[in-house]
């Protein structure tokens, strides 16, 4: 005898209805999670900005889609001791102002599909080695080599200002070349002397040492510098480094007729209009300094 299968009841036939529903559903939310976080892993921007005066820095972040954005940009300061030490000390000029927007350089820019890092990145390497990160700690070595530092830093800061950060590395390493041949060390390893121990005529004396010495070794050192970039700026047809670097020459080496006869072949830069009309931009937010006492030691 063959057995007759039930017949589903209005009721089995809901609950059936229902669970295909639940699945279904299940699947939509699974589906369109997986979807968002693949737009959104897809569409973040993040990178870093870099501001010459007082030598500050701020990540940033928004979401973009085909460029249309999905979030305002969030700004965060990074700005750390290193720089702060050098803003307090005078060794590299700060307003103390926030940075207007078109003051912002921006020097990493990272998308999903590509990278951009800028010459500004050359800097922040040295900078972040402070962090007992890299083989130079800076904010150490300033710190002990004051008089060296405040000749090196603000020589630093004018290579930033006319964008030649590709000078950078050459400038710090000869200055820490020069005070390892004047007896100092690197580093304020276990043997190293302390400036903080040194009595007060004693750190005078050293100081203006330091400053002399550095001056007499980074100023015709920094002209041949600035020569021989010139000279490969203007060869590249970059007239607005060439003449930067042509016009540091003369700093140095002010009697420089054969620098000034170059400089005189450059073409003359754009006026730039007068921004006092435009309308104020609003500023964001830049890391607080902390006290003078934090960089005591």
């Amino acid at each position: 005898m063959s057995s007759a299968k039930p017949i589903p009841t209005g009721i089995d036939k809901r609950k059936q209805t229902t669970s295909r529903f639940l699945v279904f559903g299940l699947l939509s939310l699974v589906v369109l999670v997986i979807g968002i976080g693949i737009l959104l892993s897809t569409s973040t921007n993040t990178g870093e900005q870099f501001a010459v005066d007082g030598f500050q820095r701020r990540t940033f972040s928004y979401y973009d889609v085909l460029g249309y954005r999905l979030s305002a940009t969030e700004y965060f300061p990074t700005t750390g001791n290193l720089e702060q030490m050098l803003a307090k000390k005078k060794w590299i000029t700060s307003t103390g102002k926030k940075p207007k927007d078109s003051e912002w350089i921006t020097f990493n820019h990272i998308t999903f599909n590509q990278a951009y890092v800028g010459d500004p990145q050359i800097l922040v390497d040295y900078l972040e080695m402070s962090n007992n990160q890299g083989a130079i700690d800076l904010l150490a070595w300033s710190t002990n080599n004051p008089g060296y530092a405040s000749v090196m830093w603000p020589e630093i800061q004018t290579a930033a200002q006319g964008n030649m950060y590709i000078l950078v590395p050459d400038i710090i390493h000869h200055m820490l070349a020069l005070s390892e041949l004047s007896g100092n060390s690197i580093h304020r390893g276990k043997d190293a002397p302390k400036i903080e121990d040194l009595s007060k005529e004693k750190k005078a004396a050293l100081i203006a040492q330091q400053t002399k010495r550095g001056t007499e070794s980074l100023d015709p050192f920094l002209e041949t510098l600035y020569r021989d970039a010139g000279k490969a700026a203007q060869e590249s047809a970059d007239t607005k480094r060439a003449r930067f670097c042509y016009e540091q020459v003369l700093r140095f080496a002010p009697n420089s007729a054969d620098i000034q006869a170059e400089l005189d072949k450059l073409p003359d830069e754009p006026v730039e209009e007068s921004a006092a009309d435009e309308e104020p931009v609003e500023e964001e937010p830049t890391a607080e300094f902390t006290s003078e006492d934090d960089f005591e030691q």
